[in-house]
């Protein structure tokens, strides 16, 4: 096999890979999402002050060609979703007790250990 024919074939072996690549990545930060907002969740409803927002605590999967990405947070047109800046930022007055970043740290290392997986999976159909 001629140096342009690996080239074309290592090529098409990366299509291949990047077909399926983005799904399997999306399904990975899905996974993470529902955890980081479950956690969430349950910080907002152990808050004195701050249960009632904890139903309006959602993620948006941002998903278009070539990232995947989610939003996670309370959703202001939902119950008690305007509350989530003084609940997490505070003012004045009070509040930015609820833990915004905490969560995303926890999930961090089993988002990195899946997505490390993948990285493994694609570069052995390489091989």
């Amino acid at each position: 096999m001629s140096g342009a024919d690996e080239l074309r074939a290592f090529a098409a072996d990366l299509g291949k890979i990047a077909s399926k690549a983005l799904p399997d990545t999306d399904a990975v930060l899905k996974k993470g999402a529902q955890n980081i907002k479950d956690d969430l969740v349950a910080d907002a409803r152990g808050s004195k002050h701050f249960k009632g927002m904890a139903g309006s605590i959602s993620y948006d999967s941002m998903y278009g060609i070539g990232h995947a990405k989610y939003e996670i947070g309370p959703d202001k047109g939902r119950r008690g979703g305007a509350l989530g800046n003084i609940a997490y930022f505070g003012t004045s007055r009070g509040g930015g007790t609820l833990d915004l970043e905490g969560p995303l740290a926890r999930e961090s290392p089993n988002l990195e250990r899946e997505l490390d997986k993948l990285a493994d999976k694609w570069g052995g159909q390489l091989e």
